[in-house]
């Protein structure tokens, strides 16, 4: 076990050194993704699984969003007929990621449970949208994750009203990422989060926005551009901070936008440039959230 995880840490750490701070955006994440769920994977086949289990990745992590130092976020699913095998399990899992040094965002639930946290909270409902098979018994998982989609799809003008609150909850709490001279990346209106929420609807309608006909595909563009600009953003504030941090703080913003290829221009310094770049993505994500939603 201490190789398998020794490994990871070397491999996430060849990738982190492979390019500049500012240059690891979507490509990375998912890099980062795979490596993780391998190890996971292979963690799971030698922890003596019971049968009726399976573990999945969830949130960011389930949408293959992987940053330095986010949270891995697991699901660990049973059928609740051995339950101190699961627990044994559970420790077989995470006790060797949480001695590396790993944050791990960890629910073990039935099928049931999965069900009422969605209906109680709408951060369990989103993650586990973005639930993503690793190991173990993926009927189970289906089985699980069916009723929450429909919890989802079953109401689909109460769960955009819920997404909509969410998000002015956000900037209420966190202020507009096209705006603030310190935007938070993630949580920010306009940021990360915002655009993941364009995923959960899709979720809920069971096709893509521009089927349903309130996307269109240079509304599209415009946020694949923002996510993987705001994706190497972050994910440079990750690696100079050396831990999870959101914010685009002052004292950062010189070497983010070297990093980021930011060059002086005349009565334009790069940090400036770097700036002005975050606050028009950021606008365009917040004006097609709101029209969309």
């Amino acid at each position: 076990m201490t190789d398998l995880i020794s490994t990871l840490l070397h491999e996430l750490a060849a990738l982190d050194r492979a390019y500049s701070p500012g240059h690891h955006g979507l490509w990375s994440a998912r890099k980062r993704t795979t490596l993780i769920d391998t190890a996971l994977i292979q963690l799971f086949g030698s922890g003596a699984p019971p049968s009726g289990t399976a573990i999945a990745a969830l949130g960011g992590y389930g949408r293959a969003r992987q940053f330095p130092f986010s949270d891995i976020d697991l699901l660990i699913l049973h059928d609740g007929t051995d339950t101190d095998g699961v627990a044994a399990l559970t420790d077989h899992l995470l006790y060797p990621l949480w001695d590396a040094g790993f944050e791990v965002g960890q629910a073990v639930r039935t099928q049931a449970e999965c069900l009422d946290i969605a209906r109680e909270r709408l951060d369990a409902l989103t993650a586990t949208l973005d639930a993503r098979y690793l190991a173990g018994d993926e009927q189970l998982l289906d089985a699980a994750l069916e009723p929450v989609r429909r919890l989802a799809s079953g109401d689909i003008d109460g769960f955009v009203l819920r997404l909509r609150e969410a998000a002015e909850h956000r900037h209420e709490r966190f202020g507009s990422a096209a705006h603030l001279l310190e935007p938070d990346l993630k949580e920010g209106s306009g940021g990360l989060r915002d655009i993941a929420s364009f995923g959960w609807l899709e979720a809920g309608l069971g096709t893509s926005l521009e089927a349903a006909a309130v996307l269109r595909t240079p509304e599209r563009g415009a946020l694949e551009e923002a996510e993987e600009f705001l994706t190497r953003a972050r994910g440079a504030v990750h690696l100079h901070r050396g831990k999870r941090s959101d914010r685009l703080t002052s004292d950062l913003q010189e070497d983010v936008a070297r990093d980021m290829g930011f060059a002086d221009e005349p009565l334009l310094p790069a940090p400036d440039g770097l700036m002005r770049a975050v606050f028009e993505h950021a606008r365009s994500v917040a004006y097609i959230r709101d029209q969309v939603f």
